[in-house]
């Protein structure tokens, strides 16, 4: 197939974790992503010191530390130029992505479309997470030096999403550990299974990731755990919010990075770049569902991610049936099992659901997990020449999705719009809402926050009987009747409170 100079592919890839460093002798961010952006650039295996020359853009994924969660030992204010500084490359352009788990596909297929363009030849995507290192120091009275100025500020992407409302902040929607398992008691009811069984059900499936993770040389916690392990509460695996353990959350204590190396053919013929390092992006595609999680039509599916997927596969011409390698965003359980009944994937598919051990296991680093999963997919990729690998990554509440099919067989790279079922996914109506309700009603799905183990309080979706309107509120007394019994649909009394609507069970 003749292909234009400029189709991009990715030719490099790196990743890297630190399991064993000391209190105050892991890396800094910028000496993580700069150690992992030369072994992207040396995996290439081209000529190692013209690649570096040739870097035009450096792209960095947000860090937690600038996506709201604080910055103990010094913010740098271009992360980008700090990598190149250290790797003695000059790009003409640095850019610091958005806060979301999904950036790393979309930032790739964002600059792949840019290399298509003739805007960019060769870019660098880079991502960590140092916040293992960040919080072993802290508890030690250890104080880092990682702040760093640059001569000019990293470029930003896009304006920045607001995920949750006050009156969704005020009733404890706010951390994803509190939100995730209002879906998994949502799936629970759809299913028609029995509390009990249904905990048993998500055990297995994520026991099947902690195998993954054993066996992968970048997790964090590389420990395979039976699904009665994960799902029981003990002193060391305490539920956080029901049904969910410690097991069974998403890990953000890591020291992990990743390096993504793109750059159009026309580049890699020039700098030498081996045909089976080549890999190339068949199809992608970006979507958002409503963003309000109260906003949601139900909280057991994903139209977006139905959509997004469907679109991502059609454009790369191609369908689930014949993607040989797949990673399906982990961070809860619910997360896994709304993916793949939107991808109409069995939740013990042969092929497996995680290429790197999911979230809980391989580990967390918060908005760059997925640059670890498309490092995953491109080296089975070329492992197996002509084989497609899918990823899809997620930011927010099962908010911001994106998606990539990946393939070392040649192919134009995909000019349809990524996000073109937005559109549609926008006019989707949702429920009639109320942050002032009172009667009788039922709960649509709700979740049991703990307090070190021991009930606390419990958040509730519920749905007026009068008119099914949808609303909001807490169960403060006699929550841990919920615990493991039949929730959603049980007949509770809300009333209208400020700022916190109160509800009782009936």
């Amino acid at each position: 197939m003749q292909l234009d100079p400029r189709t991009p592919v990715l030719v490099g890839l790196a990743q890297w974790v630190d399991r064993t460093s000391a209190p105050g002798e892991g890396l800094s961010p910028q000496e993580m992503m700069a150690g992992v952006a030369r072994a992207a650039i040396a995996d290439a295996g081209g000529d190692a010191a013209a690649i570096t020359a040739a870097i035009d853009a450096i792209v960095v994924v947000r860090l937690f530390q600038d996506s709201g969660f604080g910055a103990p030992f010094g913010r740098q204010n271009n992360l980008p130029h700090g990598i190149a500084r250290r790797i003695g490359a000059a790009p003409r352009r640095t850019v610091y992505g958005p806060v979301g788990g999904n950036t790393p596909q979309m930032l790739a297929t964002r600059f792949m479309a840019e290399i298509a363009h003739g805007n960019h030849e060769v870019v660098l995507l880079a991502g960590c997470e140092p916040i293992r290192t960040q919080s072993r120091a802290q508890k030690a009275g250890i104080t880092l030096d990682w702040a760093e100025e640059s001569p000019t500020d990293a470029e930003t992407l896009g304006k920045e999403m607001r995920f949750v409302s006050p009156h969704e902040f005020a009733h404890g929607i706010a951390l994803p550990v509190n939100v995730y398992p209002l879906f998994e008691n949502a799936l629970l009811a759809h299913y028609g299974r029995d509390p009990v069984a249904h905990r048993r059900a998500i055990g297995a499936l994520m026991a099947r990731f902690t195998e993954v993770a054993a066996r992968n040389p970048y997790a964090q916690i590389p420990v395979a755990r039976s699904a009665e392990e994960l799902i029981t509460p003990t002193d060391d695996n305490r539920y956080i919010g029901y049904p969910y353990t410690k097991y069974l959350n998403s890990n953000m204590f890591v020291d992990q990075a990743a390096a993504l190396l793109l750059m159009s053919s026309a580049a890699a013929d020039r700098l030498g770049v081996p045909v089976d390092r080549r890999v190339f992006l068949h199809g992608a595609a970006d979507t958002v569902e409503k963003i309000l999680v109260s906003e949601r039509l139900d909280y057991w599916s994903s139209p977006a991610i139905r959509e997004g997927a469907a679109h991502a596969l059609a454009v790369a011409g191609t369908d689930m049936a014949a993607i040989a390698h797949m990673d399906l965003y982990s961070c809860f359980p619910s997360a896994v099992e709304i993916a793949a009944d939107m991808l109409g994937l069995a939740h013990d598919d042969p092929r497996g659901l995680t290429l790197t051990g999911g979230l809980p296991y391989f580990g967390g680093p918060g908005n760059n997990y997925s640059m670890h999963a498309i490092a995953e997919v491109a080296t089975r990729c070329r492992a197996a020449p002509g084989a497609k690998g899918f990823l899809f990554a997620n930011g927010g509440y099962l908010t911001k999705h994106a998606f990539g099919v990946w393939s070392t067989e040649p192919r134009p790279f995909p000019e349809a719009d990524p996000a073109a079922p937005q559109a549609a996914l926008d006019a989707l109506p949702s429920p009639p809402f109320t942050e002032a309700p009172e009667g009788p009603a039922r709960i649509e799905t709700m979740t049991v926050i703990h307090d070190r183990g021991a009930p606390a309080f419990a958040i509730v979706v519920g749905r007026l009987d009068a008119d099914g309107t949808r609303f909001l509120a807490q169960i403060r007394e006699g929550c841990a009747a919920l615990i493991d019994a039949p929730a959603v649909g049980r007949p509770i009394h809300v009333t209208h409170g400020s700022p916190v609507n109160l509800a009782r069970l009936a």
